[in-house]
């Protein structure tokens, strides 16, 4: 009887323990966490004479104002990535001898070439041919 009442003691006690250790440890969720992400958004006008086309864009983080572009227009550029010179944008090409396509970045001409500048969210990007001075 003796060994009885210990086995039963230690079922018991069996029971408990992992009673205890499954309360500590409940079974992961079948729910999926969804990350929520902010979206960057940039504002790119290209001007061709008396056209202007103006379009608010999402873009991906470490974008590039040459990869927007080149995403939204048929873009012609000699180079390639940071050292690329767009010569083009849907069709219209700058005469080499005495303009060129320049950007602009929130109102001042760019300092980089079009694939160096990263952009940023809330950036106002602008395309225009202007004469070399």
């Amino acid at each position: 009887m003796n060994k009885k009442l210990i086995l039963l003691a230690g079922i018991f006690v069996v029971f408990f323990v992992a009673l205890f250790l499954w309360g500590k440890n409940p079974v992961p969720s079948t729910q999926t966490k969804t990350a929520i992400v902010a979206a960057l958004h940039v504002t790119q006008t290209v001007i061709v004479k008396d056209r202007k086309d103006t379009t608010s864009l999402a873009f991906k983080n470490g974008e590039t104002a040459l990869q927007l572009l080149s995403g939204t227009h048929k873009v012609t550029a000699k180079g390639q990535k940071e050292n690329a010179f767009v010569t083009a944008i849907d069709g219209v090409v700058a005469d080499s001898t005495k303009e060129f396509w320049s950007f602009y970045v929130n109102g001042k001409q760019a300092t980089v070439g079009a694939g160096s500048y990263t952009l940023k969210n809330n950036d106002t990007i602008e395309w225009k041919i202007e004469a070399f001075r």
